[in-house]
């Protein structure tokens, strides 16, 4: 199982993160990994949404049908998946950092490769400790360049 454990100071307020870290449309941007992202679930995001995810996986593309399981704007949010050939659980946790107005975001989850995968775990855990720093940088870039 790949664990994953990452935090990163933003600044920006935590509703302007959750807002971001929650839109489908933003997932592909900062998420290597993820090379199309869709809501399936008509309406506004929440607890019970759908989403597709279309990942990029060591023999093409890998669909994955999502679930948000948690959905408390602006303090958390986290997704499983439903369907694919991997278990995957994330969670992102959004906190006010200090008194500055600064925002705390914490994401940690679980990837676990089924399958021929499994076979792959160890290129798989090296891609996301290599990849997960400078997707979360990236994603602090993102949210702070928001006007």
């Amino acid at each position: 199982m790949i664990e994953i454990d990452h935090e990163i100071v933003i600044a920006r307020p935590p509703e302007v993160v959750f807002d971001f870290v929650t839109d489908v449309a933003n997932y592909p941007a900062w998420q290597p990994a993820i090379q199309r992202a869709e809501q399936m679930s008509p309406g506004e995001p929440g607890v019970g949404t759908q989403v597709r995810l279309v990942l990029r996986g060591p023999t093409g593309p890998i669909d994955i049908l999502g679930e948000i399981v948690t959905f408390d704007r602006p303090t958390a949010f986290a997704m499983r998946s439903i369907t694919g050939p991997a278990a995957i659980q994330a969670r992102c946790t959004i906190s006010q950092a200090g008194t500055s107005g600064d925002t705390r975001l914490r994401l940690n989850g679980s990837i676990e490769l089924q399958g021929f995968l499994r076979f792959a775990e160890g290129q798989a855990r090296k891609i996301v400790e290599r990849e997960m720093p400078i997707a979360m940088a990236d994603l602090a870039r993102r949210i702070e360049g928001q006007v």
